[in-house]
């Protein structure tokens, strides 16, 4: 009996099957197992992890050192994932999305005294970790029919609130007193995550269980920055450390459709293809060489003296995974990749005349260390065994930036360095071409890719008062940062990799009398509301509470759908550009003497989301969705001083956020044709995105301020249009 493979998509991060109307089926053997492992399922799970971030941070130089650093930290998680698995045989290979709520807390302390003064210093450093998320490839062997074992790796997430506090204690006045700050800071870090699990199908029904070992890597999370001078005198050195997590957890799925297998009896008729099948689930690497040009610029002086401009070069290399789907000689797929990389450079190195005998020279140099896009591909087949394609998406880099300061005045040279990790978020476009080697399921590729990661310095511009001279205007830019790869690489194809004919089959489910089963494209456009209600004192008086925003939004979205009768199952990724902007409420003043307002603009938005609904008429869906979701904004932050008047000073900080996304939405069939219109609102939550400063003291002349976090959150209304490739009729299930 011949069969078709079903295989399906990565929504931004997840690959999908296909349905047997609307893919090039391949007559394939059966495999001999009593349960069927492939396809969607959803599911919950929890368990319990344990992190390590083995920095080192020196507070005060010697000989009164104090040094803090080392959080071991542990606690709790929870969550749900979403997935698909493809199954060959007993082999089974799939693609994993989840994410999680978590508590897990740690912190390190530190305590100086100096009774000479007398005083004491008390500091902290702790970690709390808000949200684990992961988007993963697995691939598993089944030793016995109802037992998988699998390993699995791929991009991992975490949301952690940083706290930092310092309690001071001395004489004031003759009195004791004393002085704690608290600075909150959330941060978002990426890396790479790796591990094993177990799954076992309960009752051979569609409930499986799993118990699963995942490792976070995020790299150095912590600055590393070092002070040296030559002759040597009060040398210091911050570590950066690595952080890691390592996470225990059991869980419960829900794999949809039928789980034990059965004879292929049912038929639904699947379309021509050319000569050979692109169509199905691949795996691969790859290698090359790429060109980044950072083109931003520094402001280093107040006499006019700018470093930027960075541009590096180097090597590429990773891993990826996709999925095609193939009408004739159109391909259409989703793709995820990750890349190690070493793309190094550096600015130029001007020497400034501080006066007094005294020079300097300061140094940026940037180090691209990671590389990850999630992607969709169009293709064309020119002939049979050569595939030429355009893809765009999302992208992701991790980069070390270091600044170099070297002074030298009085014989004494002191030169420090400073390096931090950064994750950066934009678009990359590119095009490429395949061939199938030999006419076998090894397929080897050449593409270029150009990745756009926008602003993303801090800009400033405006008149600085540096007393007892006179004002001076300073202008940094934040530039512009693009990168350039060429790359080749070679893939591996589940499947047969001969070509399906227009008679072939493959078993199918009964259906609603329209089909939404499928891949679809499209766009869509709509309002949105933004709300962050924070509350940040800046001393003397001067607080900002809150900004509002609204404005439009238009992007396009890609997904896949799965129909059981008439439960619709799917995952989608959107991407959006907006014009969502808002400032702060009003005007404030410290003491009379300035005024300054906050202002941000929302310029893209992007969701990864799992989708489930139901077709109560045959040309209509009702759905809820939600997942995982980003945004890139900018804060601009103006103030004006009134004495001496006209010193105007424009900070314009460009950001990425992370959180979730919920919401519901509506979908009709138009015309019973293949274009699909929608209607749909999304809840963002972005959670605290505001760093937070505490002061406390019981010297009643200090000043005391308290900040807010607050919470940033955006609703959006929106309508679209999809189209749905393949066959829109009904799936005819025959016996």
């Amino acid at each position: 009996m011949k069969k078709l493979l079903l295989a399906a998509p990565l929504l931004g991060i997840s690959v999908v099957s296909a349905s047997a109307a609307d893919i090039a089926a391949v007559p394939l053997k059966s495999p001999v197992v009593m349960n069927s492992w492939a396809g969607f399922y959803l599911g919950a799970h929890g368990g319990y992890g344990w992190g390590d971030n083995s920095f080192l941070t020196v507070l005060s130089p010697a000989p009164n050192l104090l040094t803090v650093g080392g959080i071991a930290s542990k606690g709790a998680l929870y969550g749900g994932h979403a997935g698909y698995n493809w199954q060959f045989g007993r082999a089974v290979a799939g693609v994993e999305l989840d994410l999680s709520a978590a508590d897990i807390k740690g912190s390190s302390t530190a305590f100086l005294s100096l009774p000479a003064i007398p005083a004491s210093l008390l500091a902290q450093r702790a970690d709390d970790i808000k949200y684990l998320g992961s988007a993963r490839a697995r691939l598993g062997w089944l030793p016995t029919d109802n037992v998988l074992l699998y390993g699995t790796a791929g991009l991992g997430w975490e949301k952690v609130e940083r706290t930092e506090g310092q309690t001071q204690t001395g004489l004031v006045g003759g009195l004791p007193a004393s002085v704690s700050q608290t600075f909150r800071s959330p941060i978002d870090h990426f890396g790479w995550v790796a591990g094993a699990g177990a799954e076992v199908a309960l009752w051979n029904s569609n409930w499986i269980a799993r118990a699963e070992y995942l490792h976070y890597d995020f790299g150095s999370t912590e600055a590393t920055s070092s002070f040296v001078t030559t002759p040597a005198s009060n040398n210091r050195i911050d570590q950066g450390g690595r952080q890691t997590l390592d996470t225990v957890r059991a869980g419960l799925s829900y794999k949809f459709g039928v789980f034990g297998a059965s004879p292929a009896i049912a038929y639904a008729k699947a379309p021509s293809s050319s000569s050979s099948s692109w169509a199905g689930f691949y795996l691969g690497v790859h290698g090359g060489y790429g060109w980044a040009n950072d083109r931003f610029s520094t402001a280093v002086s107040t006499t006019g003296h700018t470093v930027g401009s960075v541009k590096s070069a180097g090597w590429v290399a990773g891993g990826q995974v996709g999925h095609n789907w193939q009408f004739d000689r159109v391909v259409a797929g989703l793709e995820l990749d990750l890349s190690g990389a070493g793309l190094d450079g550096r600015s130029s190195s001007p020497v400034i005349n501080n006066g007094g005998g005294s020079t300097e020279t300061i140094q940026f140099s940037e180090r691209v260390k990671y590389l990850g896009t999630a992607r969709g591909r169009l293709g064309w087949l020119p002939t049979g065994n050569v595939l030429l394609y355009g893809t765009a998406g999302l992208a992701w880099e991790r980069l070390d930036q270091t600044t170099t300061d070297a002074t030298t005045a009085a014989g004494v040279t002191t030169t420090s360095f400073s390096t931090s990790p950064v994750d950066r978020f934009g678009w990359v476009a590119g095009a490429g071409a395949e061939s199938l080697l030999f006419g076998t399921n090894w397929v080897a590729r050449v593409e270029y890719l150009h990745y756009d990661f926008g602003r993303n310095a801090t800009a400033v511009s405006g008149t600085f008062n540096f007393p007892p001279t006179s004002a001076v205007t300073i202008t940094s830019t934040a530039g512009h940062q693009t990168i350039d790869v060429v790359r080749a690489g070679l893939s591996y194809k589940f499947g047969d990799p001969a070509a399906a004919s227009s008679v072939a089959y493959a078993k199918a489910p009964r259906m609603a009398a329209l089909n939404w089963s499928g891949f679809y494209l499209g766009v869509h456009g709509g309002h949105a509301w933004a709300d962050n209600n924070f509350s940040n004192d800046q001393g003397g008086g001067q607080r900002f509470e809150g900004i509002t925003s609204k404005g439009w939004v238009g992007g396009g979205q890609a997904g896949y759908n799965w129909q059981f009768g008439r439960a619709v199952a799917g995952l989608e990724a959107d991407f959006s550009v907006t014009g969502i902007k808002g400032d702060s409420s009003s005007p404030v003043t410290n003491a009379g003497l300035r005024t300054g307002t906050l202002a941000d603009d929302v310029k893209y938005l992007g969701t990864a989301r799992g989708r489930l609904g139901w077709s109560p008429l045959d040309n209509l869906l009702v759905y809820g969705t939600g997942g995982l979701a980003w945004e890139k904004i900018t804060r601009t932050s103006t103030f004006v001083d009134r004495n001496p008047p006209g010193a105007t000073n424009t900070f314009v900080n460009p950001n990425d956020h992370f959180g979730w996304v919920a919401g519901v939405g509506a979908e009709t069939m138009l015309w019973n044709s293949n274009w699909i219109g929608r209607l749909e609102y999304l809840h963002y939550d972005f959670g605290t995105i505001e760093g937070t400063v505490t002061s406390i003291s019981t010297n009643p002349a200090a000043t005391v301020a308290t900040d807010r976090g607050g919470r940033q959150t955006i609703d959006v209304v929106r309508a679209g249009v999809s189209y749905k490739f393949g066959d829109n009729g009904a799936v005819v299930a025959k016996y």
